[in-house]
């Protein structure tokens, strides 16, 4: 196995033994000399959903075709999936979730990703800024890169789970499972993120602050008080330009001498 720890290696009947718990695993043969690419699905591995690992359902149901696709972090996989047919048995995409696999369809579903590679691809679309086109085939690079092997080109069902990923996890952020409308009562801007540092009144603003003052300033101990401490400013800093306004303090500053108000020179850019 290549994803175990350890080199041993193990017979056919060992090795299914000790993947029950472990079926996404890349698992390598030898034979005749060689070392050659196999898969648990090939070896007689056959993955129940509905019951412990280990254990077999009474009325297993295939899954349609028995030729399950599986993404995960590590590669793209086809493996041999039996779902629960028991009366208490919960629906087959509930039974998929329960594994922590997302599946593409909640109708007679054919693929699915792990929750792990979904986590993995959020978290690379923000600090790397692949896209899913890059890191699909990236996965299908992992699985075979001779490309002697046919993949099957699964990547419009994985952006379909993407997107309804990152839909779920907004919801959860919002905390709209809890909230009495649901899911369905959210209305348009309620997920957004609050910027901290911009005024909220009635979280970040002292009482009283629609009556500031417009202007106080003290030059000798440098004390600036008014109404713009609570306005928002708004800027396009294409060109990091910005930065040429970090100073030690506007006495030093020549580039823009202070007539009236201070911060006149940014409401006339």
């Amino acid at each position: 196995c290549k994803d175990c720890f350890g080199p041993e290696m193990f017979c056919q009947a060992c090795i299914l033994q000790c993947h029950q718990c472990l079926p996404l695993h890349r698992i390598e043969e030898w034979r005749n000399g060689f070392v050659y690419r196999t898969t648990l699905k090939s070896l007689g591995m056959q993955i129940q959903l509905g019951h412990n690992p280990g254990h077999q359902c009474h009325n297993p149901r295939p899954s349609s075709g028995d030729t399950f696709v599986m993404i995960d972090v590590h590669s793209i996989y086809e493996i041999a999936l039996d779902f629960c047919g028991c009366k208490t048995a919960q629906i087959r995409f509930k039974q998929l979730l329960q594994a922590h696999w997302y599946p593409a369809t909640t109708t007679d579903s054919q693929t699915a990703a792990t929750f792990n590679v979904l986590k993995h691809y959020h978290l690379l679309s923000f600090e790397s800024k692949v896209s899913a086109y890059e890191f699909y085939h990236s996965l299908a690079r992992c699985t075979d890169n001779t490309g002697l092997s046919l993949i099957k080109d699964h990547y419009s069902a994985f952006m379909w789970m993407v997107h309804e990923w990152w839909h779920l996890q907004q919801l959860k952020c919002s905390s709209r499972g809890h909230h009495p409308t649901g899911t369905n009562g959210t209305e348009s801007g309620e997920l957004a993120v609050l910027c901290p540092a911009c005024p909220h009144p009635g979280k970040n603003l002292p009482d009283g602050w629609e009556t500031a003052p417009p202007s106080i300033r003290q030059r000798a101990a440098l004390i600036f008080r008014g109404r713009w401490l609570y306005a928002l400013f708004i800027a396009i800093d294409a060109n990091f330009r910005l930065k040429r306004k970090a100073v030690s303090s506007d006495e030093v500053d020549l580039k823009y001498p202070i007539t009236g108000t201070e911060f006149e020179h940014i409401t006339r850019l």
